[in-house]
């Protein structure tokens, strides 16, 4: 007797079912999506005992046939695929045609369905993968199955069953996720007789995450949105101070589906870079829209985990529109638009320009390709502080040479300039002559200083709180990122190079991306083997562990195709830099210096968040006041 043999079908049905079929949850999913793809608008769920002993799904689709409803509970077979070339185009919930299979072979499963009324339905029933029961019967236009006894016949499947309120709380989770991509179906869900979940349809996405969540999550939450030729994307994001220690908050969603992907929740969360306090998350409901061609959901056989055909295009357009719209918002509770009778100036960066890549090409107008076009951009110089002998001083910084290269320091001389100097303060006392005219034109009025760390300003109906440092250090922050990414940068070639090893893959993507480590002021060359030697670096890294940022760097491009992790430590060096630069929460500030770090505030694009995520200002509506003090 041969040792290898052909297993038996019912075998191969259980064997199916351990990958489709997890726990109640599972079945509730597979059911529950094929429903959507029958065109249903609504979908009605009952579970017993968290699903284990009994699941219904009934649901008002197109229905299906005698013969049809036969053929669906056989493995491999579906009506949403004829060809190979389907695969790379799947628009439905559902393709591979095995979940009624493998549901069946390990319950007692009953399928009732009718796609023409005048026809009649169609009923079928299944025990461990066998047909028992075939009838035809009076149904209304849909299909309803049944499933019972969950794993009845697999002991061992069952053991690992938890309770049924963990199974219920599993199954609840779910229909939320999918009446969130799904907005236009009307879900219920009703569990051991009673009705818990009863969500109407609509045609509004926004509408829907308010049914589902109820105002408490809802609330204060921004809408965000953003349409293009290759993808569009709609939704609700938290402000930075809304934030929760979890990430239970967070749903992403492609074309409706829910699901897992990391190149989208990096994409957000670099939206909100500098904006975070450590060991917080943003609460965000995105729902992305995405050729199927540009998607492979065949990844998994839950089908929540994706692969983005332009990964690194998907990650560029996110974070830009995440930080921009939470920017816009922020200012537009500080300054209200109506009062801004001047554009506000950019300190940061310019965006990122989207543009159409090949699979698997890596977008070249990231950050670090970017300078150039930055250099040659006019940006207004903003009005910087500078602690004298005697009191705070307002200081605009000196216009570098952006037409040279990064400019060299010879470390041989120890009066070496240093990487950000500024004039004499004498210089900058024009600057501060229209602060007070300029504040009181956006309709601000500064009342005063508060224990030398807040300042109190009046603004149309409402009293603002800044505070001092966290305001003067996020200016400062990006002011001096400003500098950095206009190669005004200083760097500093060192007397002893420093050797690094390399694999041969990290080698490969240093000389691809030479060009761009030597904009960010690192000179490397090959030195022979998997040996490269540092001869150049950043002035402001210095002090700091220039193998390991370099290793991490690679480690980052490898996934990303830009420098990430370089960009997150710039920032970190950024943060400390403008931290002790800014004035101090114990200061006094004078009215002239008062008016103007407000003044900066209304007039530079900035965050409202300092670089640790502090926020930078709170306000107390007239009403509120009002109702203190019981007017």
């Amino acid at each position: 007797m041969n040792k290898i043999q052909i297993l038996p079908e019912s075998l191969i049905n259980k064997i199916a079912a351990g990958e489709v079929v997890e726990r109640p949850a599972s079945v509730v999913k597979e059911l529950v999506e094929n429903a959507i793809d029958a065109g249903s608008n609504q979908i009605f769920v009952t579970i017993n005992n968290g699903g284990k002993d009994y699941i219904s799904v009934l649901d008002n689709g197109h229905g299906m046939s005698a013969e049809d409803a036969g053929l669906a509970i056989e493995r491999h077979a579906t009506s949403k695929i004829r060809k190979n070339e389907d695969l790379d185009n799947i628009s439905t919930m559902g393709f591979r045609g095995e979940a009624l299979a493998a549901i069946s072979a390990v319950s007692r499963f009953e399928l009732t369905s009718c796609g023409d009324e005048e026809s009649g339905g169609y009923q079928i029933r299944v025990e461990g993968g066998k047909i028992v029961h075939t009838a035809r019967m009076g149904f209304p236009k849909g299909t309803r199955i049944v499933v019972e006894n969950l794993f009845f016949n697999t002991p061992a499947r069952q053991k690992f069953m938890k309770s049924n309120n963990t199974e219920y709380s599993h199954i609840y989770d779910l229909i939320i996720r999918l009446a969130l991509g799904n907005p236009r179906v009307q879900f219920r869900l009703t569990h051991n007789k009673n009705l818990v979940l009863n969500i109407p349809g609509t045609n509004d996405f926004i509408e829907r995450v308010h049914h589902c969540f109820g105002t408490e999550i809802s609330d204060g939450l921004i809408e965000c949105g953003h349409e293009e030729s290759y993808l569009k994307f709609h939704g609700l994001i938290s402000q930075p101070t809304t934030v929760k220690t979890s990430k239970r908050w967070q749903h992403t969603f492609v074309n409706g589906r829910y699901v897992k992907c990391s190149t989208i929740n990096h994409g957000i969360y670099e939206g909100y870079k500098t904006l975070l306090m450590k060991h917080t998350h943003p609460i965000f409901f995105i729902n992305l829209e995405l050729s199927p061609g540009e998607i492979d959901v065949n990844v998994h056989p839950a089908k929540t985990e994706i692969r983005l055909k332009n990964a690194n295009l998907v990650h560029t357009i996110l974070s830009s529109q995440v930080s921009l719209q939470l920017k816009q918002h922020e200012r537009s509770y500080f300054v209200p638009e109506e009062k801004r009778d001047r554009e506000p100036v950019d300190l940061a960066p310019p965006p990122l320009q989207n543009q159409q890549f090949e699979p698997g090409e890596t977008p070249r107008n990231d950050i670090l390709s970017q300078s150039e076009d930055l250099a040659e951009a006019s940006v207004q110089k903003p009005v910087i502080y500078e602690e004298t002998d005697n009191q705070l001083g307002f200081l605009a910084p000196e216009t570098p040479n952006i037409e040279n290269k990064n400019k060299k320091v010879d470390l041989t001389t120890k009066d070496h300039e240093d990487p950000f100097t500024f004039p004499e303060k004498s210089e900058a006392k024009a600057e501060l002559s229209s602060s007070e005219s300029s504040i009181a034109d956006e309709g601000f009025s500064i009342i005063g200083q508060l224990s030398n760390k807040y300042l109190l300003i009046q603004g149309e109906k409402k009293l603002i709180l800044v505070d001092q440092h966290a305001a003067h250090e996020r200016i400062r922050f990006e002011e001096i990122k400003r500098q950095y990414f206009s190669n005004s940068l200083q760097t500093q070639p060192l007397l002893v190079p420093i050797m690094i090893e390399l694999p041969p893959q990290d080698g490969i993507l240093l000389e691809q991306y030479k060009e761009s480590w030597e904009k960010l002021g690192f000179i490397i060359d090959h030195f022979g083997g998997n040996d490269y030697s540092v001869k150049e670096i950043p002035m402001i890294l210095k002090d700091s562990n220039i193998t390991g940022i370099i290793k991490d760097v690679l480690d980052e491009m490898a996934q990303f195709g830009k420098s990430g992790k370089l960009e997150d430590f710039f920032n970190e060096v950024f943060e400390k830099m403008a931290c002790h630069s800014a004035i101090r929460a114990s200061q006094q500030l004078s009215r002239e210096e008062m008016d103007a770090l407000i003044d900066q505030l209304i007039k530079y694009d900035i965050m409202l968040h300092c670089p640790h995520g502090r926020p930078v200002w709170i306000e107390f509506s007239l009403d509120e006041l009002d109702r203190r003090f019981k007017r």
